[in-house]
């Protein structure tokens, strides 16, 4: 009750209040996930996420089953089991670490297409393989765009108020009373 009839807006327009589960320590900017730049969905650190149950996690899967998903995919990848340690290579990270590019054979494809092909939590990952199994090791636990839920139950947690912490995740912007 004591919010209602408040609303986020940025230069006088209301927000889309984008939010995710767990940014793994820093959120992403709008443009590195989606195609559109708000100026308001910036990348923002976010450390009060310990209590988030999908802070880290672990996806196993055989070299076989990735390079499977990969070529049905990606006909053209030229991937498989004996190039794949030289295969792979993270090339970019955005600036709230998920992995912006990435070679997979002769492809270059994004974190997120990976994260989506996978079932991964999150597109910021590091690969380990070893022997037949890959592990991807992830930070987070969604798009990473906007407030993270356990960032901001962390900052409510340390005596934060709801619109300092709706201006951190969301930069720029006034939290006000709604008018028609």
């Amino acid at each position: 009750n004591s919010t209602r009839g408040l609303v986020i807006t940025y230069e006088g327009k209301l927000i889309d209040p984008l939010y995710h589960s767990t940014s793994g320590g820093k959120t992403e900017n709008s443009e590195d996930v989606f195609s559109t730049m708000a100026p308001y969905l910036r990348s923002v650190d976010s450390p009060y996420e310990e209590n988030s149950k999908h802070l880290e996690s672990e996806m196993v899967i055989s070299t076989d089953q990735f390079v499977s998903k990969i070529n049905s995919t990606y006909k053209d990848s030229s991937l498989n089991k004996n190039n794949i340690v030289d295969s792979l290579k993270i090339l970019e990270r955005t600036e709230g670490g998920d992995v912006k590019k990435m070679k997979v054979g002769n492809k270059i494809v994004s974190g997120r297409q990976i994260r989506e092909l996978l079932g991964l939590k999150s597109a910021d990952f590091k690969i380990v393989i070893s022997g037949n199994k890959m592990t991807f090791k992830t930070k987070g636990y969604g798009h990473g765009v906007g407030m993270s839920q356990y960032g901001a139950d962390g900052m409510a947690k340390r005596g934060y108020k709801f619109d300092e912490i709706l201006k951190h995740y969301y930069q720029g912007v006034e939290v006000e009373e709604y008018t028609r």
